[in-house]
Order: C-alpha cells, then sequence, then structure tokens
C-alpha cells in the first residue's frame, strides 16, 4: 500500500500527523502554508444576510445538489458555467472568489461545522446538507482516487476507514457532529437531502428544496430542474467541458494527479459489487457502533 504525505482532503495516510483545530483533522489544499491561520480565515469569514451554504461529507452529491439549488435561486434550467468549487469555501483562492461572489451566494463545503465561517450561526444562515449510505459513498471515494491515478485498491481504503486512518475524519463523525450542531442551535434552518431519496424521487425533493429556500416553484419547473439534473445529463455535461475551473486547481494539484471524475455510476447499491461478504460484515458493525454512539440517520442501502 502507497501512503501521501500531506493534509489534504484527497491524501491518505497510516500516520495520525494531522494538524488539528477545534478538535478536528484539519483537511484542505496541500498548497496552505499555515493550516491553522486557514482555518482561523475560513471562520472569520463575513456571511451575507441571503447566503446559503450546502454541506456534505465528500462524494454524496454536492455538484448535484448546488447544480439544483442554483437553478432554483437563479429560476432557470440553464447549467452555471462554473463549478461549485468557484465559491467553495476550502478550495484554493476559494475565499477570495466568494467575497467577489455576486448575491445571493451558493457557498459549499465538506468541512465539519467548527471550521465554518462562525457567523452562519448568529445570522441563521439557511443550511442544505447532503447525505448517502456510507458504502456506496465509500466505494465512490475509492474510484474518486483511482480516477486521479491512485495505486490505491478498494481494500485498502475500507481498512483505512474502518481503522480511522484517513486524512479525512469518518462519515460517522462527520454526520454526528452535525446533528450535536442542530441539537446546540434547536432554531436553525437545515434541510437534510438523501442521496437515494433524490435518485428515487427527484422533482418530489426538489420541490421540498423549493420551499425551504422559499423561491417559487411549479410542479412543472421542478420536474424539468430534475429532467436536466438527472445524473445522466449531469455526467454528459461534466464530460462536455462546459464547467469552467479555478485556475488555482491546476496550480495546487501534484504532479501526475489527474483531474478526478465526478460524475461515475451515481446507482445506489453499487457497494455490492466492491463489498465482499466479510468485508460488509465487519462494516456493519462498525455502522452499528456508530448507531450505538447515538448516529440518528437511517441508511438506505439499495
Amino acid at each position: 500500500m502507497t501512503t501521501s504525505k500531506g493534509f489534504g482532503l484527497i491524501n491518505l495516510n497510516t500516520e495520525d500527523s494531522c494538524p488539528k483545530a477545534y478538535g478536528w483533522r484539519v483537511v484542505g489544499p496541500t498548497t496552505v502554508s499555515d493550516p491553522l491561520q486557514y482555518i482561523e480565515d475560513i471562520r472569520s469569514f463575513k456571511i451575507r444576510n441571503d447566503d446559503v451554504l450546502i454541506t456534505a461529507y465528500p462524494k454524496c452529491g454536492t455538484h448535484w445538489v448546488w447544480e439544483i439549488t442554483h437553478m432554483l435561486l437563479r429560476q432557470t434550467t440553464d447549467y452555471e458555467k462554473r463549478c461549485k468549487e468557484q465559491i467553495m469555501l476550502e478550495a484554493p483562492g476559494g475565499l477570495a472568489r466568494c467575497e467577489k461572489e455576486e448575491s445571493p451566494r451558493i457557498l459549499n463545503s465538506h468541512f465539519v461545522f467548527v471550521h465554518l465561517p462562525q457567523e452562519i450561526i448568529a445570522k441563521k444562515t439557511k443550511i442544505i446538507h447532503v447525505w448517502r449510505n456510507p458504502k456506496d459513498t465509500l466505494v465512490s471515494f475509492y474510484h474518486h482516487f483511482t480516477s486521479m491515478g491512485s495505486s490505491f485498491r478498494f481494500s485498502d481504503i475500507l481498512e483505512l476507514s474502518m481503522a480511522n486512518k484517513l486524512r479525512l475524519h469518518t462519515q460517522f463523525e462527520y454526520l454526528q457532529q452535525i446533528s450535536k450542531f442542530e441539537e446546540d442551535h434547536a432554531d436553525h434552518p437545515i434541510m437534510h437531502m438523501c442521496y437515494e431519496e433524490m435518485r428515487k424521487e427527484p422533482a418530489k425533493v426538489i420541490q421540498q428544496l423549493a420551499r425551504f429556500l422559499n423561491v417559487p416553484a411549479t410542479e412543472e419547473f421542478c420536474q424539468k430542474v430534475a429532467d436536466v439534473c438527472s445524473f445522466e445529463n449531469m455526467k454528459v455535461m461534466s464530460q462536455s467541458g462546459q464547467k469552467t475551473f479555478p485556475p488555482e486547481f491546476s496550480a495546487a494539484r501534484q504532479p501526475g494527479v489527474k483531474s478526478p471524475e465526478i460524475y461515475r455510476k451515481g446507482v445506489v447499491g453499487d457497494w455490492k459489487n466492491h463489498f465482499t461478504v466479510s468485508e460488509n460484515e465487519r462494516y456493519d458493525d462498525v455502522i452499528n457502533r456508530a448507531e450505538e454512539k447515538g448516529l440518528k440517520f437511517k441508511f438506505i442501502y439499495q
């Protein structure tokens, strides 16, 4: 098994050497010289009254929901020409681009809440949280790595995840810190969007999101958004090169690392093609232990 140094979101290392801020490992661009100051800069970022923030553990559908949210807020079925990384808080150059973004901004992040702009609390920023069953998330995470040129096997990723040796915190830790935030801020407007429910009834979930955002959206419009933003259409759009990526991304990418594949299959239940029977039983034990610790999210696996 190979490992890579650094504290980046996509880096793996079996050493527990990541810097921590407010009790959580810092994950972000490997080009950041001072990771702790980097977190302070994000925490102190100024929030506007009409900002919307999309949060999610990686590989749970953030690109998808960001595109849908853009269409609802702009009242259009045209794709945004830019990718979500343009106004992703922790992306290389993200804060500078976010400051220049016209309102209403659709900010997005994979960070835990204590690493996000703290003004979201006082301003009660609307938060859209996207979540997905952990087995398919892990499979998608694995393919994200391999599309970039990683030699990791799925079993490598699985073992590192179960041992909590990934640079990134576990999905269960991420979900539990969201539940804790909700307990501490019971009146904060948060909408939880389940990936599997979005795949099953996209127009219905899009209507629910429109109501949360308090924007007009007829059944016909929501169905149109659902059609345009189907996984299949989003994959074609992504592969066509229509989206513009920040130039800082190319500058931050290490030599030999390819651009990741954002849309692969998107199906529910692909984990069955990757987990062995033994691995699935062991991972079920991990999930059961997380549930015993108070995990409130009930996953859909097929």
